[in-house]
């Protein structure tokens, strides 16, 4: 997601807190990024729970990550509970899921006029990094 970034792009907000979204922290960290992170329930690392997203939380957070697995094939037509109604085209969604291509949270993203990226890329990266790994 990084190439995508923008200016106006000043803070994210990383939906879910597993193994997933540590790899985006560690990502986020290393741009100087602020960002918060939204989890189903208030824990030592997470800023909001998804109940409290509003838009005004939206509002103040152009990027958006979904490292849930919510909207993965076979059960493509859920997505994380947020007020999609905020995003906008100085909005970017990145969502870690690559199957199906777009996700229902992309889609709702898209169709906003936000600017939107799945998580192919990342995935051909870590493959290309696990064969370099394992064969060097």
């Amino acid at each position: 997601f990084l190439p995508l970034l923008r200016p106006h792009h000043h803070a994210a907000l990383v939906l879910g807190n597993g193994g997933a979204a540590a790899a985006v922290i560690y990502v986020l960290r290393k741009t100087d990024m602020p960002f918060h992170i939204v989890s189903r329930a208030l824990h030592n690392d997470s800023a909001f729970s998804y109940q409290e997203i509003d838009a005004a939380i939206i509002k103040d957070h152009q990027v958006i990550i979904n490292t849930t697995p919510l909207g993965m094939y076979p059960d493509v037509s859920s997505c994380p509970d947020i007020p999609y109604d905020a995003i906008g085209k100085d909005h970017l969604l990145f969502d870690l899921v690559y199957n199906p291509a777009t996700t229902k949270f992309l889609d709702e993203g898209l169709k906003r006029g936000a600017a939107i990226q799945n998580g192919e890329q990342m995935l051909i990266l870590q493959a290309e990094e696990n064969w370099r790994i394992w064969n060097s």
